[in-house]
């Protein structure tokens, strides 16, 4: 199995960079305490800030609303999943704790204020592709798999191009049912997505402290791959 970028993207988006984390034979238990601590306080930082009161023109946030604009997505219906996460948490509301892996990119996503998001990988039949859609892939979203949707064609599209089946639309808007990540996970792939103003180094750091994390909380091995124009795709 392959990890990859399509070109199409990196054409499109030259300066996006993707850091993919590879997380073999790890116990992702439904309970944390330490963890679950770290993502009160990740929600907190966010409450507390001023510069997300207004969090659609934060950069970070503003960045991503361009590309979905770009895709042809409107970001106030379909917004970001950093968009998202950030109006959630400032409404109040707290996360609820899914499971380990899936606190570990929330509170990485929160404290870098990036997109982060991972996807089971022990049922891909290709290879994982972030690519523009054809519009003929099927998508089934995250607890409701019946209600399948098809999604728009050139909407950005991570996919296992062996069954054709999207595990998340619109880049990094909501994932899907098929790759979801629960407590019986082994093998997973987290992703996190940086576009300018965030830089590679930051992206790098928000990587290592997810690395980790995870070798910490959910023992097992960890592994970093940056996919950029030169280097679009890994092999697993």
């Amino acid at each position: 199995m392959k990890i990859e970028i399509a070109r199409e993207v990196f054409e499109t988006w030259p300066s996006y960079r993707r850091i993919v984390v590879v997380a073999r034979d790890v116990d992702n238990a439904e309970e944390d305490p330490e963890l679950e601590a770290l993502l009160r306080e990740a929600e907190a930082s966010a409450r507390l800030d001023p510069e997300l009161e207004n969090h659609r023109e934060y950069p970070r946030i503003a960045s991503w609303r361009s590309v979905f604009e770009r895709m042809g997505l409107n970001p106030n219906k379909f917004p970001p999943s950093i968009a998202n996460l950030i109006k959630r948490t400032r409404s109040g509301k707290d996360l609820p704790f899914i499971n380990r892996l899936v606190a570990i990119f929330n509170i990485i996503s929160l404290k870098y204020r990036i997109p982060c998001g991972g996807d089971d990988l022990a049922g891909v039949t290709g290879n994982v592709r972030l690519m523009p859609a054809s519009g003929d892939e099927t998508y089934e979203p995250l607890g409701n798999p019946e209600a399948v949707e098809r999604p728009n064609p050139g909407e950005i599209v991570l996919a296992d191009t062996g069954r054709r089946t999207v595990f998340c639309r619109g880049w990094c808007w909501k994932n899907g049912d098929p790759s979801k990540i629960t407590r019986d996970s082994r093998l997973v792939a987290i992703n996190l997505d940086a576009l300018p103003p965030v830089d590679l180094e930051t992206l790098k750091v928000a990587a290592a402290e997810l690395v980790d994390l995870t070798s910490r909380h959910c023992g097992g091995t960890a592994v970093m791959h940056l996919l950029e124009p030169e280097n679009p795709g890994f092999e697993v």
